[in-house]
């Protein structure tokens, strides 16, 4: 292992020992049931840590608990308003934390209240776990267990800066300061900073999605054999138990199979083999959720809402057309995903400055100009592949396009999805930030990439300090001149 290599681990190993740092402030920040579905996701890890198995068909109530704290604590989406504050934060409305402790043990497992939870049929691997974790610290009150809940859900997303690292390592062998400008902007993004440090499986599935982006960039590099095919069939099949919105990946992952079969006709026996080895991986564990999930929710995967009963939608566009879908939705692709992408905490919406978001729209403009500029220079000189396999230079374009294209996959399948809603049952599902937070990696990259094409080479360095600082700025504000003030000031 050389100097630089050692340098880098200390380096990474510092940005990992911060995020879990920064996960407990945030996490301790957040009122109760702020953050989204919060309440859901716990409910499901309490049902599991009490009553020692799987939830059935005829379990889809919260814990009555779980039910009186959600109406304690007034959880519901507000507009913002400076003087709105949640029932139980010090202000004229009056504390309610206390009350939290005196909820007798007996609520626990009761559900006389018959609260829906509309998880309770959810894919169930993260629950498992994290069910462990509660039959460890589940002698303590309300807040104390979830508070545990919250650190493991920090710990169960550290591990996206390492893989960060990793990524930039493939992507950039050559350039020390990328490898560690990627893993510092996903460190400090705010609204990874949220979604970790809340009880959700939202933070150890975008683990699971920028691993599988990982692997696939190795087989760009190295090609596709059975050890990767092993492990992407496990990350995905872990990923899918965890959140089966990770489906929309598999047509990338049959893309890149094919491509490596069409590349490598020499070894396309292995590479078939290896398909095989990850489909084999995959189908195992999934055939038994799809068993169960057709059981208990009609679907292959997931629980549909308004099938259910849980989303009464009633309204007026049940025929909305492709076209003008189409437009609309790209529109808020740009305005409302955008924002919530960066960060929109809390279940009463709160957002940043407006004047936050038009300036990261402005660079995120800047970057893709930058690329596109970038993007025509090199066809008069593509960079060559055995350079970048040798660790000297950046990936070739078709490793950059596989990129993007894993960038777009998710809205462009989300976009049909919606409209099929909208058809169905006159309501659209939408898109929420958070769902695109599985490639903020390349996402990042792309952004930071795209900006420092703008400058000179001797100016570069001080360009990779100042987005390293720019986002740990935006990180401290949104906590500190965003989030306290909301709830506590």
């Amino acid at each position: 292992m050389s100097d630089e290599v050692r340098r880098e681990g200390v380096v990474v190993g510092l940005l990992v020992v911060i995020m879990v740092v920064k996960g407990v402030l945030w996490s301790l920040a957040f009122p109760l049931w702020q953050g989204p579905d919060e309440d859901d996701h716990y409910a499901v890890i309490q049902f599991i840590g009490e009553n020692g198995r799987l939830p059935d068909e005829g379990d889809v109530y919260l814990p009555d608990e779980v039910a009186l704290s959600r109406a304690l604590a007034d959880v519901g989406r507000l507009p913002y308003e400076p003087e709105q504050r949640q029932g139980f934060s010090r202000t004229a409305v009056g504390p309610n934390e206390a009350e939290f402790a005196t909820l007798p043990p007996s609520l626990r497992t009761s559900v006389e209240l018959q609260a829906t939870g509309k998880l309770m049929h959810a894919t169930p691997l993260y629950y498992l776990l994290a069910a462990g974790v509660y039959r460890l610290f589940g002698q303590g009150d309300l807040l104390a267990r979830v508070q545990a809940q919250r650190l493991l859900a920090v710990l169960a997303s550290s591990p996206l800066v390492v893989v960060a690292y990793l990524m930039a390592r493939v992507l950039f062998p050559a350039d020390a300061a990328m490898r560690l400008t990627v893993p510092t902007l996903v460190a400090f993004h705010p609204m990874i900073s949220e979604i970790a440090a809340v009880v959700s499986v939202d933070g150890f599935f975008f683990v699971c999605y920028s691993l599988l982006i990982y692997f696939s960039l190795l087989v760009f590099r190295d090609g596709f054999n059975r050890r990767y095919g092993l492990a992407m069939g496990a990350i995905f099949a872990v990923g899918m138990l965890t959140k089966p919105t990770l489906n929309g990946y598999a047509p990338l992952m049959a893309l890149l199979v094919a491509y490596d079969w069409w590349r490598r006709k020499e070894q396309r026996r292995e590479i078939v083999a290896a398909a095989v080895l990850m489909g084999l991986v995959i189908a195992l564990p999934l055939g038994w959720w799809m068993q169960r999930s057709w059981q208990l929710n009609g679907d292959l995967f997931y629980f549909n809402p308004v099938v259910k009963g849980h989303r009464i939608l009633q309204n007026p566009y049940y025929d909305y057309r492709f076209w003008p879908h189409l437009l609309d939705y790209y529109q808020s692709v740009w305005g409302g995903i955008f924002v919530t992408w960066w960060g929109h905490f809390g279940w009463l919406d709160t957002a940043l400055p407006p004047w936050v978001y038009h300036l990261l729209r402005l660079l995120t403009l800047l970057a893709m100009a930058g690329l596109a500029y970038r993007l025509l220079r090199l066809k008069r000189r593509p960079p060559a592949n055995d350079r970048w396999r040798e660790g000297e230079g950046v990936a070739p374009p078709v490793v950059w396009g596989f990129l993007a294209l894993a960038m777009v996959t998710p809205v462009v399948l989300l976009q049909f999805y919606d409209l099929t809603f909208w058809w169905d049952y006159g309501g659209g599902r939408g898109l929420q930030g958070r769902y695109w937070l599985g490639t903020v990696v390349p996402m990042l990259t792309f952004l930071a990439l795209g900006l420092l094409l703008w400058l000179p080479p001797r100016w570069r360095p001080a360009g990779h300090m100042a987005l390293r600082l720019g986002m740990v700025l935006l990180n401290v504000a949104s906590l500190v001149g965003t989030i306290l003030p909301r709830y506590y000031l």
